[in-house]
């Protein structure tokens, strides 16, 4: 009978605490998927119904930011028309709109380049969104771009992007490289004839007299508000002509790290064989920014263009251009920098903006949405409010970045592998074998105590309210499973007890 208690003993112990174990397990089991309702920590918003688009058009998701509210749209608000199907409204007053639009430029083939030798660092190799967040901070909004760069232009690192070192074309973009190597090379006041060659230039022009005279800064005006093709080229025939003028700029984006950039053209126009990133346009927008005259002309949105006299005598009177830089008159502490379009290229910008004593930089290409402006304050919204709380996930280069290996540089020895990014902070995943997994915590949390862990499911389910539902009655049940266990323990302490 001595030997039999103590067997009973464990019996009962086993009986009592396999249920609590199985409910515990029921108890992690719903845990991990109320965590994996509301993964991010940032409530859960509807997004717009699918549309029917037109032959050879797709449709798109797209966030614009919330309206500014005016004595003048008050009235309008006040009294909303129908609804339309395809826009919802999110908590925060941004909208979300499905749209349809001709589908963004596949990037051109470039060389694979591992991690480890990427411009900026390694997480910057992947495609898709690259962002490295807090669980209470949202995703960045929803955009057509095919690439895109978020940076803080003065410490230069980068809060996120979508596949920035993607090849594509630049279009007018490729004009701040232009004027990196012609504005601190040709003074401003130094008068220019112009050709019959540059005044018949493809695309945009802003209406060169062939034969009249202009000043360089007559030039540049045309070129950064209105980006003029005609005044490119004249520019470039200021600078000594157009192949001096490309090799040069060429030159001016090794120097700067921009190891993505061919540029053909100073005007931007596509051309075979030229390509840039958003990575490398950020370098290029950063470092323009750095010339007081050019941010002088970005800044500038408006201006009386000099008329002249033809070869024929017919006198062209003065007229005004203005800047097509869209953000700078509808986006509040707009810098610059400058815009660009081609029918291949599609939208592309870099912008620069200061608010709250901080300025971002940001850079898009292949963006298939117009007015293209939008898109870009809902991104810029975005990024000035969470800044703080985000990551860098790569950095800016200063001039003098060494050439990736894959594209034609020398290898730099390395005693180390390098970091490789995360699946959790890019959004898609590139590849699918790295998509995101709910990771099981241990049973019942540290020390077996299921509590923080319960609590930190809570907390990432507040601002859902079905899943915050589920964690209420996930913690009622934790409850009822510790007082079980409590109860196991005692029964076994008395099971065990000689005396009793």
């Amino acid at each position: 009978m001595t030997y039999a208690a103590p067997v009973m003993s464990r019996v009962h112990r086993r009986s009592g605490v396999e249920p609590y174990r199985v409910g515990l397990g029921v108890l992690a089991a719903l845990s991990a998927l109320a965590m994996a309702w509301a993964p991010t920590g940032y409530a859960a918003e509807p997004t717009p119904p699918g549309v029917t688009c037109p032959s050879g058009q797709t449709p798109s998701v797209v966030t614009l930011p919330a309206p500014t509210v005016t004595a003048a749209t008050a009235v309008t608000a006040a009294a909303p028309a129908d609804p339309d199907p395809s826009v919802t409204t999110r908590s925060d007053g941004t909208t979300v709109r499905t749209v349809c639009t001709i589908g963004p430029p596949t990037p051109l083939p470039a060389p694979t380049v591992a991690p480890q030798h990427v411009v900026g660092g390694p997480r910057l190799a992947a495609s898709g969104v690259i962002v490295d967040r807090p669980a209470s901070v949202p995703a960045p909004p929803d955009t057509t771009d095919a690439s895109y760069l978020v940076a803080d232009l003065t410490t230069g690192q980068v809060l996120a992007a979508k596949s920035p070192h993607a090849w594509l074309l630049p279009a007018s973009t490729l004009k701040v490289l232009t004027s990196l190597v012609v504005l601190p090379a040709v003074d401003a006041s130094t008068r220019i004839t112009v050709t019959d060659d540059e005044v018949n230039a493809e695309g945009t022009r802003v209406g060169l007299v062939s034969g009249a005279t202009y000043t360089v800064g007559d030039l540049f005006h045309g070129l950064v508000l209105m980006s003029g093709n005609d005044t490119a080229y004249a520019l470039a025939d200021a600078y000594g002509g157009r192949d001096k003028t490309v090799a040069a700029m060429n030159v001016k984006a090794r120097q700067l790290g921009a190891w993505d950039t061919v540029a053909l053209d100073p005007s931007g126009l596509d051309a075979d064989g030229q390509h840039s990133s958003a990575y490398d346009l950020a370098l290029l927008g950063r470092a323009v920014m750095q010339l007081p005259a050019y941010r002088a002309y970005a800044r500038t949105t408006d201006y009386m263009f000099p008329g002249g006299t033809d070869r024929t005598g017919k006198v062209f009177p003065p007229f005004q251009i203005q800047n097509h830089n869209l953000l700078l008159a509808n986006y509040p502490g707009t810098l610059g920098v400058k815009n660009g379009y081609t029918s291949k290229a599609r939208q592309t910008f870099i912008g620069a903006v200061m608010r709250g004593g901080r300025t971002l930089l940001i850079t898009q290409m292949g963006g298939t949405v117009v007015p293209s402006w939008q898109p870009t304050a809902a991104l810029l919204d975005w990024a000035f409010a969470n800044a703080a709380r985000l990551t860098p996930v790569g950095s800016l280069v200063a001039p003098g970045a060494a050439q990736p290996p894959e594209l034609g540089g020398t290898p730099a020895p390395t005693t180390a592998g390098p970091p490789v990014p995360s699946a959790t902070t890019q959004e898609p995943v590139p590849t699918a074998t790295t998509s995101p997994v709910v990771s099981a915590a241990p049973p019942g949390g540290a020390g077996g105590n299921p509590g923080p862990w319960l609590i930190s499911a809570a907390a990432s389910a507040a601002q859902n309210p079905l899943t915050y539902a589920l964690v209420v009655v996930l913690a009622l049940l934790a409850l009822v499973l510790a007082r079980v266990r409590v109860r196991v323990r005692v029964r076994a302490r008395q099971d065990s007890d000689p005396s009793g």
